[in-house]
């Protein structure tokens, strides 16, 4: 026990920072249930702790078992396909009812209907408001309602005894699920590669399991606060006994900074807060989140609690992820050897785009699908920004690429490239960064600065075990699509993929996005058996005044694309198995993925939908 500062007083202090539980009425502490573990049910939360755990571990075997299911069926089919090739039938893997009805039903059903735009824009901006799959929005409920359960199985005591339970249970499901929550924002979050989810699909459940932190941490607040309240110490009571608290432990100080902190966290990362500067929300949520983290950790540490190995889970981490970007960016962008650094070429296209050419001093091929993370420092001067990977190559690959999915034909599919590579994203002019780049650009013909990529994240769909693929693209959603194009091509020169038909719909507002990827398309069709495979549809949705020569390679009506009446052309002409992706606004990957489950009634199709959202 502390004494009193006043020398004329023996009386004893009660010590705020004893965390013992010691509930008998031996104990005069008049703040004995707003301190310590007096009246936590410390067994309890253990107990929940780790039914919330195996909880969270069975939705995650869950997703492997779905993946392991869906790997070895592709590696089936892209055997077959490599094997027979065009002597073979596969009318019996075009539809199974039990399957589709799970897809149509679940799998790529949308928890509810979403709005849709008149007009899908050339946009890479990301759309915080899209509707949850099916999947997604059972797994959350799951876990808040488990949350809600949990916090509220308190044992029939006294009031304060109640409170000091539920003050207990909820601060110990708040430190357990922040783990959770940094770890669904973390870029290289190992489930990710793990599952194949993508992380965009975590970073949802990073939202929502941080608003249970919130959540939790208010009702652990609130239950200190309302025991608090009611003490009478020294004659005074209410929130001079709160203040009294306060006053007399760092803990109780630093706990409160670390939840005003979260309060505020949660307040600015609302969507239209987020869009309106997405530069300013990632550098104050980031410094708010080494706030909330230091009060926690001298909350914890200063009474010594449990919890505090959490925290060093949660910092471990956070550093974790720091220094694997870190060597990710230095091993591609700097080469010790010629001392070169990543040198990139900005050069402003029409439709207020940019294309940004990456030159870097490594061997880079990337994966279709995936995208980089951009660091402009002269533009941006520590953020970064995703974008999709438009074109990449290496002097000396070619076309090739590893995947671990894909069977190996010869020798030469394992052949790693060597010397510089070229990486190159599309990026359109909005506000911030992009904006600024655009208007660097058109300064000058061809601008050249120094910056640097990192990744390559994502990619994990591959589309070689599909006889037919058709990709959707709306802007410049076409940077996701081209790469498959490629990929698929080279594989059906190869004998590694099935592929026997693509289809590539574009949706654009004018003529002057072909000039986007004009030179791309131009390598695309120099390719053995595009003329065969390939076919490209634009659909230019503003009318365009005269005429404006086309390459014959491109088919270019003046309509809006109607998705089910795409699909419905190419179920009738299907070759086997169906792969449709779609890229774009949500507004347009609705409408692709509503033709799908409504064309899943007739053949089996697989879904895959890559959006832009942060």
């Amino acid at each position: 026990m502390h004494i009193n500062g006043d020398a004329t007083s023996s009386k004893k202090v009660p010590n705020i920072d004893n965390i013992h539980a010691n509930a008998s009425l031996a104990n005069k502490d008049p703040f004995k249930f707003s301190h310590g573990l007096t009246g936590v049910d410390q067994s309890s939360n253990y107990l929940f702790v780790h039914i919330l755990l195996a909880t969270a571990s069975a939705l995650f075997l869950l997703a492997l078992a779905y993946r392991i299911l869906v790997v070895n069926q592709h590696r089936r089919r892209r055997a077959l396909g490599s094997a027979l090739h065009r002597f073979r039938s596969q009318h019996r893997h075009r539809y199974h009812a039990y399957w589709t009805s799970i897809k149509q039903s679940f799998l790529y059903a949308p928890s509810w209907t979403s709005q849709q735009d008149e007009e899908a824009p050339s946009t890479n901006t990301r759309s915080s408001e899209r509707p949850l799959s099916q999947p997604q929005f059972l797994t959350i409920v799951i876990y808040v309602i488990s949350n809600i359960a949990y916090c509220t199985a308190i044992s029939s005591q006294s009031q304060p005894q109640k409170l000091a339970q539920i003050r207990g249970r909820c601060g110990t499901l708040a430190s357990f699920n922040l783990i959770f929550t940094v770890l669904f924002a973390l870029r290289n979050n190992p489930l990710i590669y793990i599952l194949h989810i993508s992380y965009d699909t975590f970073n949802l459940f990073h939202r929502w399991v941080a608003r249970l932190v919130v959540l939790e941490s208010v009702a652990h607040v609130g239950a200190f606060a309302f025991n608090a309240y009611n003490v009478a110490y020294e004659g005074h009571s209410g929130w001079a006994s709160i203040s009294w608290i306060l006053q007399h432990s760092l803990s109780y100080r630093t706990g409160l900074a670390a939840f005003i902190t979260f309060l505020l966290l949660v307040v600015h990362s609302v969507g239209s807060l987020r869009h309106a500067s997405y530069d300013t929300f990632i550098t104050l949520h980031r410094l708010g989140v080494l706030v909330a983290g230091f009060g926690l950790y001298f909350h914890l540490a200063q009474h010594a609690l449990p919890q505090l190995s959490w925290v060093y889970v949660i910092a471990g981490l956070l550093t974790g992820e720091v220094i694997i970007r870190v060597c990710r960016i230095l091993y591609y962008n700097w080469s010790w050897k010629h001392r070169f650094w990543t040198q990139v070429t900005l050069e402003a296209l029409p439709g207020e785009a940019t294309r940004a050419t990456f030159v870097l001093p490594k061997s880079w091929n990337a994966t279709p699908g995936s995208h980089v993370h951009v660091y402009l420092p002269t533009m941006s001067l520590w953020s970064s920004h995703p974008f999709s990977i438009a074109w990449s190559q290496s002097q000396q690959t070619g076309y090739t690429r590893l995947d671990s999915e894909k069977l190996p034909s010869s020798a030469q599919y394992f052949e790693v490239g060597t010397g510089a590579s070229t990486v190159s994203c599309l990026i359109r002019a909005h506000k911030g960064m992009t904006r600024t780049l655009f208007e660097r650009a058109s300064d000058n013909t061809v601008t050249s600065l120094w910056g640097a990529i990192e990744g390559p994240y994502g990619g994990f769909h591959s589309l070689d075990s599909y006889d037919t693929v058709v990709l959707f693209a709306a802007g410049v959603g076409i940077t996701h699509q081209l790469l498959f194009v490629r990929q698929l091509l080279a594989g059906r020169t190869s004998g590694t993929a099935a592929t026997q038909q693509i289809l590539l719909v574009w949706c654009i507002r004018g003529m002057e996005a072909l000039a986007w990827v004009e030179h791309w398309l131009e390598e695309l069709a120099e390719m053995e058996h595009f003329g065969n495979v390939v076919r490209i549809h634009v659909y230019v949705s503003r009318a365009c005044p005269g005429t404006q020569p086309t390459p014959a390679y491109l088919d270019v009506r003046q309509a809006r694309c109607d998705p089910t009446e795409v699909l419905n052309g190419e179920i009738l002409a299907q070759d086997g198995v169906m792969a449709v992706t779609v890229c774009g606004p949500e507004s347009f990957n609705s409408s692709v993925r509503e033709a799908v489950r409504k064309s899943l009634c007739v053949r089996d199709i697989d879904f895959f939908e890559e959006s832009f959202s942060y």
